[in-house]
């Protein structure tokens, strides 16, 4: 790939969701000098991984599509996984992804040399790009718990992101760990089949009840016939999202009233002993909200048992918990989700040997705007570090970092530009202002988050999300150290 003031060339790693968003979105513009790496055999993403029983999205199906891309089919308003991964996958093969992708593919390593990215993959070839986009996001790599003996079980262990579909629930003794999100989706269906199911809890949490509407013949056919439905249907569940991040921004109605349905749906639990063991301790929205109709439904069922004991550890039958009882399983589910905020590339060198992993040590100047990082030049990262990453749509706040990638491949196209690195001084008024914005916000009200991750501060948005748009909008030049 030789460099062209024309035809900038782009690496891209990562066939999820925002991954494609960005390879089409420069199609959409005549560019075709990219490629993808993934990881995988196909596109997807969380899609791909996750497929455990119940699995779903919890942001409204309509606003989960890319705009440009509309679904009518949408089968429900929080649609099953399978469906969404058929969806990117249509999607995929609709603008021929797979010729711009190399599938099975890591990349290892990444170095700016001579103003030019070089790639190091576990195929063990190299490339060279112009841009490099890291579109892995934070949540790729599996989180295991360490607990004692977690190895010795003899039954089956199964991760919700490593699930087998060939595994047969009926008739077993089962086990959950894990109450986020997943561990909330895959325990309905799971307690239909299962003899027996434990579910683990160390720390309940907040249950938003939010009734998964089924679309009927005539639903989808009218969203056919009048797209400006859909299209209706979209904005207004967009602006749902608005008022729930904002919700978690300062107290005020939105947050009572988040709270106040959180409440009523606990009291759907008619035995007072359960009802207090599944309450929270911490205000609703100090977590990912987790939306479920079903959770507490299944939870009153006579096969299933609400545990609080801790786990003490896990033994070849079962597990034991801190009041020595143990529980017999046949298989035990770790609904423990992702390691957060881990991307993809560890070893990343920028400009004068900048190293990804020290220049994030820093917190104050760890990044600039979650879209770029000092030190790295024509280094983008979409939904990266201080994103909005709560209960919105993630597929919106790619396209706006997806769009602002594209506004820079511009300026280098034109010749304005040959290189551009945020300047430390941006980054750190970046990081200054996130500092002092989170007073009033849920996340710093006192519970542990794994939006956390070890840092003093979360690694959400402290702002509105509309203004995530807004300071998007346009690269400010004179943040970045620019050589043309």
């Amino acid at each position: 790939m030789t460099r062209s003031h024309s035809t900038p060339s782009v690496g891209i790693i990562g066939a999820g969701m925002s991954g494609m968003l960005m390879a089409i979105k420069l199609l959409q513009q005549g560019k075709r000098n990219f490629t993808i790496f993934e990881r995988a055999k196909k596109v997807g993403g969380v899609w791909r991984e996750n497929r455990y029983p119940g699995v779903a999205c919890d942001v409204a199906s309509f606003s989960y599509c890319y705009e440009f891309e509309p679904n009518t089919e949408w089968s429900r308003r929080f649609s099953g996984g399978a469906e969404i991964q058929a969806y990117f996958e249509g999607i995929a093969k609709k603008y021929q992804l797979d010729d711009y992708t190399q599938f099975e593919t890591t990349v290892t390593a990444a170095r700016f040399t001579d103003e030019r990215w070089q790639i190091e993959t576990s195929s063990g070839e190299q490339h060279n790009f112009d841009v490099l986009v890291d579109a892995t996001g934070p949540l790729n790599e599996k989180f295991y718990p360490d607990i004692p003996g977690l190895e010795n079980f003899q039954g089956t262990t199964l991760h919700t992101a490593d699930w087998d579909d060939d595994y047969d629930l009926n008739g077993k003794r089962v086990g959950i760990i894990g109450s986020g999100s997943s561990g909330v989706q895959a325990t309905w269906p799971i307690a239909q089949q299962a003899t027996q199911l434990d579910v683990f809890i160390r720390t309940p949490q907040w249950v938003m009840p939010t009734p998964n509407t089924e679309y009927g013949p005539l639903a989808k056919q009218l969203k056919r016939k009048v797209p400006l439905l859909g299209w209706l249907t979209r904005k207004f569940y967009d602006w749902v999202g608005e008022q729930f991040g904002r919700a978690a921004l300062a107290d005020g109605w939105r947050r009572k009233l988040v709270a106040w349905a959180c409440e009523h749906n606990l009291k759907q639990v008619k035995d007072a002993e359960l009802r207090e063991k599944l309450r929270p301790q911490e205000q609703a929205m100090c977590k990912r909200m987790i939306v479920s109709d079903s959770y507490y439904k299944a939870l009153q069922q006579d096969n299933v048992s609400v545990e609080r004991s801790a786990i003490t550890q896990i033994e070849a039958d079962g597990v034991r918990t801190a009041d020595g009882e143990l529980h017999p399983l046949d298989l035990l589910v770790l609904a423990t989700g992702f390691r957060p905020n881990v991307w993809g590339v560890k070893d990343i060198t920028g400009v004068d040997g900048a190293k990804l992993e020290d220049i994030w040590q820093d917190e104050g100047s760890r990044n600039y705007q979650s879209i770029a990082v000092p030190g790295l030049s024509n280094f983008f990262m979409l939904i990266g570090p201080n994103s909005p990453i709560t209960n919105l749509s993630l597929i919106d706040i790619a396209d706006i970092g997806v769009d602002y990638v594209l506004q820079c491949l511009d300026k280098i196209e034109a010749g304005e530009i040959k290189t551009m690195t945020p300047k430390k001084s941006a980054a750190e008024k970046f990081g200054s202002d996130l500092a002092g914005s989170f007073d009033d916000t849920i996340w710093v009200s006192g519970c542990s988050s794994w939006y956390f991750d070890g840092s003093t501060l979360p690694q959400t948005w402290p702002w509105a999300p509309s203004y995530y748009r807004e300071k998007l909008k346009t690269p400010t030049l004179t943040d970045f150290h620019i050589t043309s």
